[in-house]
C-alpha cells in the first residue's frame, strides 16, 4: 500500500468523511480528495497534521519502515490484561498507576 491507500484505511478507521479530515485541516476537500487520489502531495507539516488527527504516525502513512518494533512485553501484557475479566482489569490498571507513581518519585 501506497500513502493515498494508507491515508484512506487510517481515515476509515476513524469512521472519518473525507469532509470531516479536510474541515479539521482547514483544507477543502477536493484538496484532500487529492491526497487520497494521489493528484496532490501534502507538505510535512500537513502530513504531521494528517497522522495527528487519524491518530497514526508519519511512519505508517509514509510507510517509512521506522515504526518501533513491537515490544514483546507490552504485547504479553496487553494480552494478558484483555483476558482478564472487567474487575480486575480495574484493578490492574489501578496496579499500573501506582507503579508509575513510584517510578517517577524514584
Amino acid at each position: 500500500m501506497g500513502f493515498r491507500e494508507q491515508l484512506k484505511a487510517a481515515r476509515r478507521n476513524m469512521h472519518y468523511t473525507q469532509q470531516q479530515v479536510a474541515d479539521q485541516m482547514g483544507i477543502t476537500k477536493s484538496t484532500y480528495c487529492g491526497y487520497e487520489t494521489g493528484k496532490r502531495q501534502p507538505d510535512v507539516e500537513k502530513i504531521k497534521q494528517l497522522a495527528n488527527i487519524l491518530q497514526t504516525s508519519g511512519d505508517v502513512l509514509l510507510e517509512t519502515g521506522f515504526s518501533p518494533k513491537p515490544d514483546a512485553k507490552f504485547d504479553e501484557a496487553l494480552t494478558i490484561f484483555k483476558s482478564l475479566r472487567p474487575e480486575f482489569q480495574d484493578y490492574a490498571l489501578e496496579q499500573l498507576k501506582k507503579l508509575a507513581q513510584l517510578q517517577e518519585k524514584g
